[in-house]
């Protein structure tokens, strides 16, 4: 099992992404104003992103650490391609 110290922060915030998702379909199921969904719809992104910098951070903290000092480039270049993806 991978437990972050910082879990219980990144389930809240996950939660809050999850009800700002729920929020959004229900307003377009609703017929309400665009603007008012792409507003929401942007909470949405900015939690998801808020709680990926969180991972990372925590992951660079810990897990590359100890891959540097261990030279275990599968593991870096792993986190590599992970960063790459969610940049995009």
């Amino acid at each position: 099992d991978h437990i972050h110290e910082n879990q219980k922060a990144v389930v809240n915030r996950l939660s809050r992404a999850i009800g700002h998702l729920d929020k959004v379909r229900r307003m377009v199921e609703d017929g309400e104003d665009c603007a008012d969904v792409l507003i929401q719809l942007s909470a949405v992104k900015s939690e998801i992103n808020n709680t990926g910098k969180l991972i990372l951070k925590q992951h660079m903290e810990h897990c590359i650490v100890e891959a540097v000092r261990e030279n275990d480039q599968s593991s870096i270049d792993k986190m590599n391609e992970a960063i790459d993806r969610f940049m995009k």
